[in-house]
């Protein structure tokens, strides 16, 4: 699905004639479904890279990437190897959120990382009844969880729930992507209740992960044990 390309990801501009930030220019006051949506149906190329897409959302930043990484493994599907894919750079950029960074930066060899567009539309779409339901419950609810230290607490937590979807096993990467998604939200809108809610899904996600990595390793043990 992520292939590396070669081609440099300019700081302005995608294809020429038509770079990213204008591309997304008359879009930016959409929900973040439809600004996806837009980007995935519309971009003018068969492939985009990572670079492209962060460029083509401006300055909205931390949050759409987070919701970027994270709704791939909303898809209600279990593809074997596809959370480490966007997991560890959900993590990079949570990461960079916790110390306060004022922008996120990835590597370049994330950055070149492409994808089709027929591959974006389909994750899109299939995560788009997901993102939809948050969006009808956000709304700008200002709080310290708003601020800097909000952002920094989303920050720590997301890399924790980041680590837990980097693990390739059934159930541990759709919930904990799902309350990263919900808190990214918080942190776009400003409201602080999403993020609360991000939050206690993200206690229940970490739970569940949790159980189903402990049975895992139970079982494997006692496997070994059988065997040795």
């Amino acid at each position: 699905m992520l292939q590396t390309t070669d081609k440099a990801v300019p700081e302005r501009g995608g294809h020429p004639g038509e770079p990213p930030g204008d591309f997304m220019a008359a879009y930016a006051h959409l929900p973040v479904s439809a600004l996806m949506l837009h980007l995935a149906r519309d971009w003018p190329g068969e492939r985009i890279t990572l670079g492209e897409m962060i460029h083509a959302f401006g300055t909205r930043g931390y949050g759409l990437l987070i919701i970027l990484f994270a709704i791939p493994n909303l898809i209600p599907i279990y593809i074997p190897g596809w959370s480490p894919i966007f997991g560890v750079p959900l993590f990079i950029v949570c990461a960079q959120l916790a110390l306060g960074l004022p922008e996120p930066r990835l590597p370049g060899i994330l950055t070149r990382r492409s994808m089709r567009k027929a591959d974006l539309l389909m994750i899109v779409e299939k995560s788009s009844p997901w993102l939809k339901r948050i969006e009808r419950f956000v709304r700008p609810r200002p709080s310290v969880l708003t601020g800097p230290i909000g952002a920094r607490f989303i920050g720590i937590y997301g890399m924790w729930l980041a680590f837990l979807v980097i693990i390739p096993l059934p159930l541990t990467n759709g919930p904990t992507s799902l309350a990263c998604a919900i808190m990214a939200f918080g942190l776009m809108e400003e409201d602080s209740g999403s993020i609360i809610a991000g939050a206690v899904v993200g206690v229940g996600a970490s739970i569940l992960a949790l159980s189903i990595i402990g049975g895992v390793g139970w079982v494997l043990v006692q496997g070994l044990s059988f065997l040795f």
